[in-house]
């Protein structure tokens, strides 16, 4: 993550998991057309728990990847049932939490945290946590009101602007193929703030195309 980015999650964990928490979670009814029933689910940038205690509630088996110390604190205090489902584990080195071979993987509200640089090595290693024919349900902003000119918020924080046909292309070169994309407006009515769901599944024995996009 941005170190920018981390410093603000840290000093302001609270508020942004209260906030989180206030609304209902806007990928949660993609949940079942992403995910098998009762598959293993692995929820990268936990957060506030909220996604992943939803998970959990639908009957996956359901872990969470959380880097910020303050975010799995509160995300705990919220959602008891979480102690010991997360792991200090982030993009672009996410390694294997909880042995890895995920039926699914939900990444929300994470990737536009990441500069371009480390976009690539992340991509490979959410196709790693992946078993043949799993699914990711990447969500990013379409567009942000918050954001007024560069990339980043009035708070420091990193918003890089990755295009879906950007990412579609950048996954389909390590094996995925895209089955389904919405487009919403943002949970938490920031003006000119939208957002876009994309649902990846990762072929087996697929080719693998380690050039970046736009790299010949």
């Amino acid at each position: 993550m941005d170190p920018d980015t981390e410093r603000y999650y840290r000093l302001n964990a609270s508020d942004v998991a209260g906030r989180y928490e206030a609304v209902a979670s806007p990928v949660a009814p993609y949940f079942g057309l992403a995910f098998p029933e009762g598959g293993r689910v692995l929820d990268v940038g936990a957060g506030s728990g909220r996604d992943l205690a939803e998970l959990l509630a639908l009957g996956y088996d359901a872990w969470g990847a959380e880097p910020i110390g303050e975010m799995a604190s509160a995300a705990r205090a919220a959602h008891p049932q979480l102690v010991g489902r997360l792991a200090d584990a982030a993009l672009p080195a996410l390694g294997q939490p909880f042995g890895g071979g995920f039926d699914g993987i939900l990444c929300s509200a994470v990737l536009m945290h990441l500069p371009e640089a480390d976009l690539f090595d992340a991509a490979f290693a959410l196709r790693n946590a992946l078993r043949p024919h799993g699914r990711l349900l990447l969500s990013l902003p379409l567009s942000r009101g918050d954001v007024a000119g560069g990339e980043r918020g009035a708070d420091g924080r990193l918003f890089k602007s990755y295009a879906p046909e950007y990412l579609q292309l950048l996954f389909e070169r390590i094996g995925f193929q895209q089955v389904g994309r919405w487009d919403s407006d943002d949970a938490l009515a920031r003006a000119g703030t939208r957002w876009y769901t994309l649902l990846l599944e990762l072929r087996a024995g697929g080719p693998i195309h380690a050039r970046r996009p736009g790299v010949q």
